[in-house]
């Protein structure tokens, strides 16, 4: 008897087998693998855009590590002062007389791509980088590619370049000697060429950023930080000068910097240390208004300033 049962147990269930394989799969099965499917994408999806975008910040700092270490050495070997962040006033007939300071830079770090932003969404890729117009000479295209760094220099600051009376373009670099809080100084920040009417980021960024405030409260009265030299017919800046509100289609709404780092924005500092900030970190000690009308009322906590 017990082997008859046996049997009859086992017929049963190959018959149960395959009446579930005839019957495949309903409508509801699938909904519910789709919907744990995408419980799960929901919660893995974050997770793996956040790594990816910490591994695009890590890489980024060390590109800021070494063009810290490039500038240390280029001191080095000047005396102590700043690479010019021009030669020229920058116009598109320049680049034969020009020179920037990421291009002076190049030979301490060997490769442009050292200052390309991995997380720069506005880059149509190196080498390709739009520019003012054809470039038939290779010099000229490798000129303007390096006015697209992803590095922004605190040039107004460090290196400011003035046009004499005579015409002439004067580059004044200032001496690491005058800088009072090298750990506290911004060197250089993440930047953005230009914005679209809907403030999206295009042309990869730019090799030069300008402050969020430039006057300050002295005892005397009104103080301009910049400490131009008088004799001077003008500077090389931007047109509108200073941050613009966040909600213009300006490329100077941080002054040219960018926080492509999850809202933050990657910062070198003159003593070489790297540091993610966020904006209220960028306008400590400042109290910004467009146009450079806000005053800086703490020049120990405004990072930009040498504070001469």
């Amino acid at each position: 008897m017990a082997e008859v049962g046996y049997t009859v147990a086992t017929d049963s269930g190959n018959e149960m087998m395959m009446r579930t394989q005839e019957r495949g799969v309903t409508l509801m099965e699938v909904l519910v693998v789709t919907g744990i499917l995408s419980i799960l994408f929901a919660i893995l999806f974050p997770v793996y855009r956040a790594a990816i975008d910490a591994a695009k910040a890590a890489h980024c700092a060390i590109n800021y590590r070494q063009v810290g270490a490039a500038m240390a050495m280029y001191r080095s070997d000047h005396d102590g002062y700043f690479p010019p962040a021009n030669y020229q006033g920058v116009i598109s007939s320049a680049a034969d007389q020009d020179r920037s300071w990421v291009q002076t830079l190049l030979p301490y770090v060997g490769h442009f791509q050292v200052f390309v932003c991995p997380s720069d969404t506005g880059r149509t890729g190196l080498g390709t980088v739009s520019t003012d117009g054809t470039r038939d000479n290779p010099w000229d295209a490798y000129y303007f590619e390096s006015l697209h760094s992803n590095i922004g220099y605190n040039f107004i600051y460090l290196s400011p370049i003035f046009q004499l009376h005579s015409g002439r373009w004067q580059p004044m670099p200032k001496s690491e000697s005058h800088i009072v809080y090298p750990s506290t100084t911004i060197l250089c920040i993440d930047s953005l060429w230009d914005r679209t009417r809907s403030g999206v980021p295009i042309g990869g960024g730019s090799w030069v950023v300008v402050p969020p405030c430039r006057y300050a409260d002295g005892g005397n009265g009104v103080v301009d930080t910049f400490n131009f030299p008088g004799d001077v017919r003008y500077y090389f800046g931007f047109e509108p000068e200073g941050w613009q509100p966040e909600s213009s289609y300006s490329w100077l709404v941080y002054g040219g910097a960018w926080p492509w780092h999850r809202e933050r924005f990657q910062v070198l500092m003159i003593d070489g240390s790297v540091k993610r900030m966020p904006l209220s970190a960028l306008l400590s000690g400042c109290d910004f208004l467009p146009g450079w009308e806000g005053r800086i009322h703490s020049r120990e906590e405004y990072i930009w300033d040498t504070d001469l």
